[in-house]
């Protein structure tokens, strides 16, 4: 055995550290309300990541599907890993192996899926920012909801292959350390490659940026430097802290596997709760999404009706509808009231076109 204790027959945790709700020697109170924190305000933040591509403009392209699904994939560490860890604390109980090895099927399957969605946006960025108008516009026709289907169905069987089949590092009772060539193949594919990829394209957009800025002053003064600069800095940003969080994880697992409880699992923490705090910089660095951000709060937690800045664009459609429609009243009495016949039939006609 790798770790120290053991899950009993009844699949009761017996040891010391548990992979689902951490270290027992921490106080129950905190474990609890650090659980709740990265559930609570994780899943807020990135469900607002999300729903700001329904409702920002600026935001609601084609190009920027993938960006979306990264955040759902975020979503589903916080909504479900943190979320069923801060429940298996309340309980007291549930605290066995069928549970832990569901939370691992759902962070092997949110971290493959966030890792190849990253690729993908790190090249709809170079796409849009390095290339020719028409082959980003041949990149944007391609079916994107199928190629996130894929996706998503792909890393789903992975994560679910991986972890009931037993060719993963056993997460839960750390008894043995899977299958050597499944782990390397979903490393090299799944998380390497598109790693490099993700790293390079990212480098070349911004480069880009750099230099046409240096070279064209127009460019640098335009709005269009800064929506790019913005999007390329915030995406390198993101995915930095994606590896930066996941790497000693990776590093031990193939390095160290037969390393404490407390380094394991403290290390995966690390990973975890990187998921809850990555949606925030967007709407911090980005001013689409604090503006998106900004109307969802303000619709969700101080009004009951529409945001304003929603209510004012219905409000102008009706002033504008109405405006239109006393300019037809106004122009059919004067084609009744003239006492020229063909000067009404010309207003009846103007009527008719408008």
């Amino acid at each position: 055995m790798l770790g120290v204790g053991n899950f009993n027959g009844s699949g009761a945790l017996v040891r010391a550290y548990s992979p689902v709700t951490l270290s027992h020697e921490w106080p129950k109170i905190g474990r609890l309300l650090l659980m709740l924190f990265c559930s609570c305000f994780g899943s807020t933040m990135n469900g607002f990541f999300v729903a700001s591509f329904f409702i920002e403009h600026t935001l609601r392209k084609a190009g920027n599907v993938f960006l979306a699904c990264v955040g759902l994939a975020d979503l589903v560490m916080t909504a479900g890993v943190t979320s069923v860890s801060a429940v298996v604390i309340l309980s007291g109980q549930w605290d066995n192996i069928q549970v832990c090895k569901a939370l691992q099927f759902l962070g092997l399957t949110s971290t493959y899926c966030y890792s190849i969605f990253f690729a993908f946006v790190a090249l709809e960025n170079f796409y849009r920012i390095c290339r020719p108008p028409d082959e980003y516009a041949v990149f944007i026709s391609m079916r994107i909801d199928a190629v996130c289907l894929l996706i998503f169905g792909v890393n789903l069987g992975l994560g679910a292959v991986g972890v009931y089949m037993d060719l993963d590092y056993d997460y839960c009772e750390r008894l043995h350390y899977g299958n050597f060539y499944f782990r390397i193949s979903t490393t090299v594919i799944v998380q390497a490659m598109p790693a490099l990829l993700t790293v390079l394209f990212l480098f070349i957009s911004s480069t880009r940026v750099k230099r046409r800025a240096r070279s064209q002053i127009q460019y640098k003064r335009s709005q269009l430097y800064e929506r790019e600069y913005s999007t390329t800095a915030i995406n390198t940003t993101a995915y930095v802290l994606f590896m930066i969080a996941w790497t000693p994880y990776v590093i031990i697992v193939h390095e160290f596997p037969n390393t404490s409880d407390a380094v394991y699992y403290n290390v995966m923490a690390i990973g975890l709760f990187r998921s809850a705090l990555t949606s925030s910089l967007y709407g911090i660095f980005n001013r689409n999404f604090r503006r998106a951000y900004g109307h969802l709060f303000n619709y969700c937690c101080c009004k009951s009706s529409l945001s304003s800045s929603f209510s004012n664009r219905h409000r102008r459609a009706i002033e504008y509808k109405s405006t239109i429609g006393e300019v037809r009243v106004h122009i059919m009495h004067q084609a009744v009231a003239t006492s020229n016949s063909q000067r009404g039939v010309t207003y009846w006609r103007e009527t008719q076109e408008l």
